[in-house]
């Protein structure tokens, strides 16, 4: 199968590979799909495959990578013995090598970037912790003067958008931690024109990866439009998006769509034994909760994944038990937390989750559908009290509130209306309907509305 190492994707992969062996590539691409579906991973792999050693055609396998088609193996595990490829290899050849760790002088990578410190370096690449306090340093001279100040924020642009791209590096599968400042600017697409508009310097082509495309403001759009409009030299554009709607329809109509749709249940548990060494019975457990992207079973490994699904889960218990000031306190903990690091959106998602568990229970079609099946005793106990229209007034009130937040609304503000609308949902349904949020209005006897209060005639 082409591109051994991308999860799924069967069809769309074979259709690129016969494009590469048949040199009938487009100048622009577009690979839309839910993140941590490997869109970027097969950015990657087509960026290897162009300009592969022995290609144009399959890139060479890593080290240590299992024959078997669909399952990637151990990456970057230095000293392993592969079996040979397609290719022949038992070694990776320079371009593969150079490609995947993003450092080929002919593959452009350019991630969305903000002044906010880097993200973490994991412990084997040292020097993370340093790196952020002489960033921190430089953002905090920047009071003495404008122009300090704005090379400063260029700089701490520029060592986050380092970090985010190492993250890629180390595995494309795993989604990089953007929030919610992180864009692509005009000068980005302009840089990534300069540089790319050059001859290829070793590779065949020059290739150019803008992950998380629809992070683009309107400026960088329409610079971007006219590298689409006339492609400098064999340079070939790969976009990655997950809102395809963000896009200028200009944009999307001069690249080739590849639509990448959410992963089978068996292909996340796969990867997750055969790539990440993960135990079998954990891994069906994290692909069920995964809903078909590998990156959310990744994350829900980590300890901030495990610590932001107990503090979903605690948000229940509270919603519903908790006294008025513990549901303060429990807000005013997730707000601190969403301030450090954008976590808010994954909270609502995990309460999302249970809800739905909530909704399965309360219908009684069976539990082995449950996305948590670890919690199944405590959701029962909670769906026995609760019925079916009091969960989905809870599930439209959470999509409400993770919308405000993708909107930049205030995180805590959006946090409190939300509890308190599922508290009071609690409390008023099958008696009352539950208040409305919008300004009460009367009609004056001259036909004008009114917001003050007055008391509701017989």
């Amino acid at each position: 199968m082409a591109f051994d190492r991308i999860i799924g994707h069967e069809r769309q992969r074979q259709r690129l590979m016969e494009a590469v062996k048949q040199d009938r590539l487009a100048h622009g691409f577009l690979f839309c799909g839910p993140p941590g579906v490997g869109a970027e991973a097969l950015a990657i792999e087509l960026a290897c495959a162009v300009n592969c050693e022995n290609g144009p055609g399959e890139p060479c396998r890593p080290p240590g990578s299992p024959g078997s088609p669909g399952s990637p193996g151990s990456p970057g595990q230095p000293g392993q013995t592969g079996e040979a490829g397609q290719s022949g290899q038992a070694v990776p050849c320079r371009h593969c090598r150079r490609i995947r760790a993003l450092q080929h002088p002919d593959v452009h990578i350019l991630v969305p970037s903000s002044s906010a410190p880097p993200p973490d370096r994991s412990s084997r690449r040292g020097g993370g912790s340093s790196g952020r306090s002489e960033g921190s340093s430089g953002r905090g001279g920047g009071s003495s003067g404008r122009g300090e100040g704005s090379s400063g924020r260029a700089n701490a642009r520029e060592e986050r958008r380092q970090g985010l791209a190492a993250r890629l590096a180390e595995d494309p599968y795993v989604a990089p931690p953007f929030g919610m400042n992180d864009l692509l600017s005009v000068e980005d697409v302009r840089s990534l024109r300069r540089e790319a508009s050059a001859k290829p310097y070793e590779g065949r082509r020059k290739v150019a990866v803008i992950v998380a495309a629809d992070r683009m403001n309107a400026a960088a759009s329409n610079a971007l439009l006219k590298t689409l409009e006339e492609p400098p030299g064999t340079l070939m554009l790969i976009l990655t998006a997950s809102r395809a709607g963000k896009l200028l329809p200009t944009i999307v109509s001069r690249c080739q769509p590849v639509f990448l749709s959410r992963l089978h249940e068996d292909e996340v548990k796969s990867a997750l034994i055969e790539r990440y060494d993960v135990a079998p019975e954990e891994a069906g457990e994290l692909a069920t909760r995964s809903e078909g992207r590998l990156s959310e079973a990744l994350a829900a490994r980590s300890e901030q994944g495990s610590r932001i699904r107990e503090d979903a889960f605690a948000l229940l218990e509270c919603i519903y038990d908790g006294t008025p000031l513990s549901l303060f306190e429990q807000v005013e903990s997730l707000a601190a937390s969403h301030r450090e690091e954008p976590v808010a959106e994954k909270i609502l998602d995990h309460l999302l989750s249970l809800y739905r568990d909530l909704f399965v229970l309360s219908s009684a079609s069976g539990f082995h559908t449950l996305s948590n099946a670890d919690r199944t005793e405590p959701l029962r106990e909670r769906a026995s009290g609760l019925n079916a229209e009091e969960i989905e007034q809870g599930i439209a009130a959470i999509e409400e509130a993770r919308r405000d937040i993708a909107r930049n609304a205030h995180v805590q503000l959006a946090l409190l209306v939300l509890i308190l609308r599922l508290r009071m949902n609690r409390r008023y349904t099958g008696t009352l309907q539950a208040p409305s949020t919008r300004m009460p209005t009367r009609e004056t006897p001259s036909g004008n509305t009114s917001s003050h209060a007055q008391p509701a005639a017989d």
